[in-house]
C-alpha cells in the first residue's frame, strides 16, 4: 500500500512539475509565486556593476527581477513592467527574452534593451532621475498603491519642450519596457525632455470594473500634469509647451485628459493642455471635439484590424477636422494592421516616429 501511495505521489509530483514547466514555457510565469509562494529572486548588488563601478549592460538572458530591482528604479519594482503584485512576482524569475516571447513581443527586444541601457547611462551621468513623489506622503499613507504613480525624467536641451510618455497595458499592466523607455530614448536623443510615467493598474486603482479603472487611470495622469506644473522651475520645463505620447490604454488616457468632452479633462481640472497629443493606437473611437478644443493638434495611427477597435475612430475624423481644422488632425488608419506596431528598426509602420516629431515641431510655432 505504501509503495502504491509513493508511486501516486511521485506521478502527481511529476505532473505538477511538468505543468509548472508548461506554464513557464507558454507564459514565462512561475506558478508558485502566482499563488503567493516565494518572493523576488535575489539579485546580488555586484551583478549590476562592471569592474570600474559603472552599470553593466542588461542582456536578453537577464531575469525580469534584474530589471525590476535595478538600482535606477530605487526599489520601485513596478517601473520596468507593472502588473498585480503576485503576477509581478511570478514573472520575476523569467528571462527577459522568454518573457517577451510569451508576450509576443520578441521583435521589440533589441530596442527595449538598448533603451534600458541608455537610461542607466543617463542616470549615472545625472541626465535622468527617478521621480517618486508625484503623490504626497499623505495620499500614499491612505492608499499604498498611490506610490505606484512614479516617473523617470530625462533632462533635455534648453529650449526643447517636454514629452510626457504614457505606456499602455489595458489598465491591467504597464508595458513601460517597450512603450515607455524606447520612445523616451528616441525623443531624448533629439534633445527633448521626457517623463515616462508608470501608474497604478487593475485593483491598484481602487476599482474592479474595467471602465472605471480606465477613468481612475485618467486621474493618475491629471496628478502627473499637476506635479509637473508645480515643479516647472525645478525640472526646467514649460507646461505651456508640451506634448503627450500615449499608447493603447495610455492613448485613451491622453484623449480623455486633452479633450473637453471628458470628465477629468484639463479644462475641468484647470491644468495646462498639451499643444500636441500622440494617442498611438489609442485615440478613443468615441472622441468628440468641442469649441474649447480648438488649438489642439492630434497625431495618431491605428489599424482597421485592431482587435480592440481603435480603428473605429475613423468615423470620428470628419467631426475632429471640422472643429480642430484639417491641418491640426493627422490620423491614419491602415488596412491589415492590428494593435501595436513597435518603434525603431522593427516597427511595422515605417517612419511613424519621424513623422510624429515633424508634426509636433510644425504645431509648436
Amino acid at each position: 500500500m505504501k509503495k502504491i501511495l509513493a508511486m501516486i505521489m511521485l506521478v502527481l509530483l511529476i505532473l505538477a512539475v511538468g505543468f509548472v514547466g508548461y506554464v513557464y514555457k507558454k507564459n514565462a510565469m512561475f506558478l508558485p509565486a502566482l499563488f503567493g509562494i516565494g518572493g523576488f529572486p535575489n539579485i546580488k548588488k555586484e551583478d549590476y556593476y562592471q569592474a570600474d563601478g559603472t552599470f553593466r549592460k542588461a542582456e536578453k538572458d537577464d531575469k525580469m527581477a534584474f530589471f525590476m530591482q535595478h538600482p535606477v528604479f530605487g526599489g520601485y519594482k513596478h517601473m520596468f513592467f507593472n502588473v498585480e503584485d503576485n503576477v509581478l512576482k511570478a514573472i520575476a524569475p523569467a528571462k527577459y527574452a522568454d518573457f517577451l516571447k510569451a508576450q509576443g513581443r520578441s521583435d521589440q527586444m533589441e530596442n527595449a534593451l538598448e533603451a534600458f541601457n541608455y537610461l542607466t547611462r543617463l542616470v549615472e551621468s545625472g541626465e535622468a532621475q527617478l521621480i517618486s513623489d508625484i503623490n504626497s506622503k499623505e495620499m500614499i499613507e491612505q492608499n499604498p498603491y498611490q506610490s505606484h504613480l512614479t516617473g523617470m525624467f530625462y533632462k533635455g536641451k534648453q529650449g526643447k519642450p517636454l514629452a510626457v510618455v504614457v505606456p499602455g497595458g489595458g489598465f491591467i499592466s504597464n508595458v513601460t519596457d517597450c512603450e515607455g523607455y524606447p520612445v523616451a530614448m528616441k525623443l531624448h536623443k533629439l534633445g527633448y525632455s521626457v517623463l515616462v510615467i508608470s501608474y497604478p493598474i487593475g485593483k491598484q486603482l481602487g476599482e474592479t470594473e474595467h471602465e472605471k479603472q480606465g477613468q481612475a487611470a485618467v486621474r493618475e495622469l491629471v496628478q502627473v500634469i499637476r506635479y509637473l506644473k508645480e515643479h516647472e522651475q525645478e525640472l526646467s520645463v514649460d507646461m505651456d509647451d508640451y506634448a503627450i505620447f500615449g499608447f493603447s490604454a495610455g492613448g485613451m488616457m491622453t484623449t480623455a485628459y486633452s479633450f473637453a468632452n471628458y470628465e477629468d479633462c484639463c479644462h475641468k481640472v484647470k491644468l495646462p493642455r498639451p499643444k500636441v497629443i500622440f494617442p498611438m493606437y489609442g485615440l478613443d473611437w468615441n472622441v468628440k471635439a468641442l469649441e474649447q478644443d480648438k488649438g489642439l493638434a492630434v497625431f495618431s495611427i491605428a489599424g482597421r484590424e485592431d482587435e480592440y477597435g481603435f480603428g473605429n475612430v475613423e468615423k470620428r475624423l470628419p467631426q475632429l477636422k471640422s472643429v480642430l481644422g484639417e491641418d491640426n488632425v493627422s490620423v491614419r488608419i491602415y488596412d491589415n494592421l492590428g494593435h501595436g506596431f513597435g518603434i525603431g528598426s522593427n516597427t511595422i509602420v515605417p517612419h511613424w516616429f519621424e513623422e510624429a516629431v515633424e508634426f509636433w515641431e510644425a504645431h509648436r510655432k
